[in-house]
């Protein structure tokens, strides 16, 4: 067995089906450590940000925890043929990279009994830029901010407008998304309700996604996020989710594959100024519990520019525990 990055233990990479030199369509399996209060954000023995990294650093795009197991997503048509071939189309093998460029060392493992080394060349590429597939990316928020920023958002130039804090909640969700030692997450409050006329955003760090520009992949921006927004007739407080594909100079807000909860609507007559999110479809009320969203990226938004945000914002007709954001990720397929 052998052990990866990170203390994880990486039981199996299995290639399923019949592949071309060119194109892998293959899914991961690596085992996680169970117990491991070492690791960030451990859910049933599976680590989130280790099992993502674990896949990433062999070539697949990310991968979530399933129980006690991890699972890769699958490669794009740029990923590495490291292919051993099986008699009924699939292999079990333990895949390590030694960092080559050319080749890359495959170790074949027949039901445990048998070994051995071979040698595999790389798919053909046509450039030698990155591979859409090494463009996932995840942040538990465990170590710290790690080129997040936030920033108020079309708000008056004098004044607090900006609530975004990084910690551990003692309010509301009373925690963060799973059950590291040390946790971390995003709140526009830790301590308590948000105030009044907020209007935050809360930024990721420029990706570099051109290489994703192509029907050949989709990507996603996955998070997990806790809300309990204040909701009253003819108010009610939100956030939403945007994207940029030129650095910031403009912003467009994606739908979730689940929807929006309705329109944000605000009594922001006693507020300085527009809320910006006012008016516009998001997240309303109370979640009720942690929840996985996803958000499928256009492909005219990948470019060399890409970022995302979580925008908040708040009346003055009344206030609630706000919004928590943790466990964030790009995945590539």
């Amino acid at each position: 067995m052998t052990t990866g990055p990170h203390g994880i233990d990486l039981r199996r990479l299995l290639f399923r089906g019949a592949l071309a030199a060119a194109v892998a369509a293959t899914a991961g399996y690596l085992a996680c450590s169970a117990g491991d209060d070492s690791q960030p954000d451990t859910v049933t023995g599976c680590t989130f940000e280790t099992c993502f990294a674990a896949c990433l650093e062999r070539g697949l795009p990310g991968g979530v925890c399933d129980g006690d197991l991890c699972i890769c997503n699958e490669p794009g048509a740029d990923a590495d043929a490291d292919v051993a071939d099986g008699e009924d189309g699939a292999t079990d093998v333990d895949a390590r990279d030694d960092g080559r460029d050319e080749a890359t060392e495959v170790e074949a493992v027949d039901d445990g009994e048998a070994t051995e080394d071979a040698l595999v060349e790389d798919a053909p590429r046509e450039d030698a830029g990155p591979r859409c597939t090494d463009l996932a990316a995840a942040w538990t928020f465990n170590g710290g901010p790690t080129g997040w920023t936030q920033e108020p958002v079309d708000a008056p130039v004098t004044g607090e407008w900006d609530p975004w804090e990084l910690g551990e909640p003692t309010a509301g969700s009373t925690g963060c998304h799973g059950s590291a030692t040390t946790n971390q997450c995003w709140a526009t409050g830790l301590a308590g309700a948000y105030p009044a006329c907020q209007r935050g955003g809360l930024v990721s760090p420029t990706l570099d996604l051109a290489a994703c520009a192509s029907t050949s992949y989709t990507v996603d921006v996955i998070f997990w996020h806790w809300h309990d927004f204040d909701q009253a007739t003819g108010s009610a407080d939100g956030g939403l989710v945007e994207v940029t594909d030129d650095g910031g100079g403009t912003w467009t807000a994606l739908v979730p594959t689940g929807g929006w909860d309705g329109r944000i609507a605000m009594d922001a007559s006693s507020c300085e100024g527009a809320i910006y999110v006012d008016g516009r479809d998001g997240f309303l009320g109370a979640s009720g519990a942690w929840v996985q969203e996803t958000i499928r990226v256009p492909i005219e938004h990948l470019t060399r520019e890409f970022a995302f945000r979580f925008v908040f914002g708040s009346d003055a007709a009344g206030s609630a525990d706000g919004w928590v954001i943790d466990d964030v990720a790009v995945r590539v397929r």
